[in-house]
């Protein structure tokens, strides 16, 4: 599924919309914390950022992705770096999708962001981190993207979180000079809200929401989607 037929739509920033949009988010937050329960087979948390050995690229609309750029399975995820159940998936059941899927080249994986400003003072700017992150190389979208799920607890109640970020950014070998430049210079804030009007636009109503093939599905639902799209596809 591509979303470059709906980025240039501009969806109304009014406080009645954002307000019921964010009444649903918190609504079905609560749900989705449920899907932890799926995790707990599965072991501890991981506490290191795996490597990506699986193609990457950005889609044409500027998404990042892993995977095969020309499997018949597109998997989007929609999500905010702030949000604990979001981070459950990266630190659990990601590992396993990339393991089965997306390092097997059957699936392409695409990072759709999507945060929630009124409720998480940082997303914005965590999402904003990751892309900083991989301007020094798209692998290094990535590896910042696994760094900052995997410690959300120390950035996310912080008044400041861009030293924390730069931070991150040295210890994964990158240049950190150049990361915090980016954030002061707000290179990709434009690009960070207009994620979160495709998404508002597509009607996602939760994170993390993923779409398989363009099927909307929980992250409990994840695995089954994709084995079923595959069978479909007579692989």
């Amino acid at each position: 599924m591509s979303t470059s037929n709906q980025r240039g739509r501009r969806v109304s920033r009014n406080n009645r919309t954002l307000r019921t949009f964010y009444m649903g988010i918190a609504a079905v937050l609560v749900f989705a914390i449920g899907f932890v329960g799926v995790f707990s087979g599965l072991g501890g948390f991981s506490r290191e950022v795996t490597p990506v050995t699986a193609p990457m690229g950005r889609t044409a609309d500027g998404y990042y992705y892993k995977g095969n750029p020309n499997a018949v399975v597109k998997v989007i995820e929609y999500a905010d770096y702030q949000c604990p159940s979001c981070a459950e998936y990266d630190r659990n059941l990601a590992p396993l999708i990339d393991r089965d899927y997306v390092n097997t080249g059957k699936i392409q994986f695409i990072y759709h962001e999507l945060p929630l400003i009124n409720t998480h003072r940082n997303a914005q700017v965590a999402a904003e981190a990751v892309r900083c992150a991989g301007d020094q190389g798209v692998e290094n979208f990535w590896k910042m993207h696994d760094m900052i799920y995997i410690n959300q607890d120390q950035w996310a109640s912080v008044s400041t979180a861009q030293n924390i970020f730069a931070s991150y950014a040295g210890q994964l070998g990158m240049d950190r000079n150049a990361l915090t430049t980016c954030l002061t210079n707000s290179t990709h804030t434009a690009a960070i809200e207009a994620a979160l009007q495709v998404a508002l636009a597509t009607g996602v109503e939760a994170t993390p929401t993923f779409e398989v093939n363009g099927q909307r599905v929980k992250a409990s639902e994840l695995d089954r989607a994709i084995r079923a799209a595959l069978a479909a596809a007579g692989q």
